[in-house]
């Protein structure tokens, strides 16, 4: 009983959304590791908000955050060493296709080069942000991506290079087409989503503190590496994206601890002329842990702030205002029972609070639209490396007359928003609850 509950931890260790993977320390030496994570999923999608889509049945194959990789550290002497890893995602499901892109080729997920010191270590490369990492303290969802991180924590998860309105980031890996960008000049790697915090950006550097009493810090930043835009700007301006990202944890005994800060500049750039190309925008989190030995228990709260990116003193149709606070809370638990554990999680976005403009949408938020998230699920551990579950989700997206949430799951699977409603892409039509039934399976190598 206890190597099947010390397994739970190892597999919870594992497939945390946002912990990193990488191993620096440990023998010198190259290994190969993994995950597969796939769950046959039963879907209902309400009608949406507006009533225009009847309520639609369907069922998926769901591979949420598989991944393949090899990692490897020297030795250099004197307590420094190199170390490399190289990661990219799988899909059991067949999802891998000619249109994919990010987080579809080798390195595409936690890839980078680094150094191992008494000071800490530094890396180059693709990897989740520290703000992104702090996730991982409170959450204790561990099984078929229904943690909620990245979901209704962060408004959304994403993967890619800094943002660049002017630069086509489409790339066919069939045939190696290009769509370039709006003014036909530039092209760049695919970019992350604009308005999320659960990120994984393209050419990070970051820092990573030695762990002094439990307590360890990571910073980040992530270089703009596309041509020049002051030769060709927004109609808002030169758009110059900055990113920084930071988060200190706290781990010792029972009780571990997290704060995540970070901040986006010039990712929404406004669209007319005269408003703002580079608005800051910032979030801020704090969550907790605490094992009282059959189980644990996790909260969370956040607070996203998207500033105005509007014409300054412009009103109406002239306005193009788009600022507001969204604050998210989340509380889960998991209880160790028989070969196993139970485990809960309730998660919920207030919606948008002191919006520039009635009936805002940004990402996935609303201004004046709660969303909910509730999720109950058993593992049921078979091995060290392997386990069944079993999973319940409901997500309740708001809707207010004329806007709604639309809250989902990362990385799908498909929903329901093509133009007849009823089709297989993969974004979700707003103001749609959905309600989700998993029988999953879980391996770690």
């Amino acid at each position: 009983m206890n190597k099947k509950l010390m397994a739970v931890a190892v597999a919870g260790a594992l497939t945390a959304p946002g912990l990193a993977v990488a191993q620096v320390g440990g023998s010198p030496g190259v290994s190969l590791y993994g995950r597969l994570d796939t769950a046959v999923m039963i879907q209902k999608f309400s009608a949406d908000g507006a009533n225009a889509i009847s309520e639609l049945k369907k069922n998926d194959i769901f591979s949420p955050g598989n991944a393949f990789g090899v990692r490897g550290r020297e030795d250099l002497g004197g307590g420094t060493s190199a170390w490399f890893q190289l990661e990219t995602g799988v899909w059991p499901d067949g999802r891998l296709d000619s249109t994919a892109t990010s987080g579809q080729h080798f390195g595409g997920r936690n890839s980078a080069a680094g150094f191992t010191s008494a000071g800490g270590d530094v890396l180059f490369g693709i990897w989740d942000s520290p703000y992104k990492v702090a996730y991982g303290t409170a959450n204790l969802v561990n099984s078929g991506g229904f943690a909620s991180s990245g979901i209704i924590m962060g408004n959304g998860d994403t993967t890619g290079a800094l943002p660049n309105a002017q630069c086509g980031t489409g790339l066919n890996n069939g045939n190696g087409s290009l769509t370039v960008g709006v003014n036909g000049v530039c092209a760049t790697e695919v970019t992350g989503n604009t308005t999320s915090w659960s990120r994984r950006n393209n050419n990070s550097i970051q820092y990573w503190s030695p762990v002094f009493s439990g307590v360890q810090f990571r910073l980040a930043t992530a270089l703009a590496n596309y041509q020049s835009a002051d030769t060709s700007p927004t109609l808002s301006g030169v758009q110059k994206p900055k990113y920084y990202s930071g988060n200190v944890t706290y781990a010792r005994g029972p009780l571990a601890l997290a704060a995540g800060y970070e901040s986006h500049e010039g990712f929404r750039p406004g669209a007319l002329a005269g408003a703002n190309a580079n608005p800051k925008d910032n979030a801020f989190q704090i969550g907790g842990k605490w094992d009282f030995g059959l189980g644990q228990v996790g909260v969370g709260y956040e607070q996203l702030k998207y500033n105005d990116n509007g014409v300054a003193g412009g009103s109406g149709a002239n306005a193009n205002n788009g600022g507001m606070k969204v604050p998210s809370a989340v509380v889960n638990g998991r209880v160790n029972a028989g070969p196993g554990a139970v485990w809960a999680s309730f998660s919920k976005s207030q919606g948008g609070k002191s919006c520039t403009t009635a009936n805002m949408v940004i990402g996935n938020a609303a201004c004046g639209v709660q969303a909910k998230m509730t999720t109950v699920g058993y593992d049921y551990i078979m091995s060290k490396r392997t386990k069944m579950f079993v999973a319940y989700t409901k997500i309740d997206n708001g809707w207010n007359g004329t806007v709604g949430s639309n809250y989902y799951y990362i990385a799908g699977p498909a929903a329901q928003a093509t133009a007849t409603g009823r089709g297989t892409a993969g974004g979700l039509i707003a103001g749609t609850d959905v309600t989700t039934f998993a029988l999953g399976m879980q391996h770690t190598f």
